[in-house]
């Protein structure tokens, strides 16, 4: 980012900061969307500012392709946590754990 975007960046988060603290909420921007999007898919925004979020996702392709696949890999890594270890993995793990314990307070 130059220093003439930089700039604009500011600007556009002073006035967007402004608008808000005086209740005037404007339209969402990318860069809006994609500062608050963990916010936004974990619903822990006020309702406004949701609201505007979500009418901007759904009228811009880049934010919907950016919504669509913080929500699929949010989706897997979900299914991949219901695995369960196999049990012969469990008994090593604790196993070495314990070795490591005892050598630890060997050491110390």
């Amino acid at each position: 980012m130059n220093a003439e975007q930089a700039e604009d960046h500011l600007a556009e988060r002073a006035e967007r900061a402004v608008r808000e603290r005086a209740g005037q909420q404007g339209p969402c921007s990318c860069d809006e969307l994609l500062e608050h999007l963990f916010e936004f898919l974990d619903a822990e925004l006020d309702e406004g500012q949701e609201a505007r979020l979500r009418r901007h996702a759904a009228e811009c392709p880049t934010c919907t392709e950016a919504t669509d696949a913080e929500q699929h890999i949010r989706e897997l890594v979900r299914r991949s946590c219901l695995e369960v270890a196999p049990s012969s993995l469990k008994l090593r793990v604790r196993s070495q754990l314990s070795v490591l314990k005892v050598t630890r307070v060997q050491v110390d």
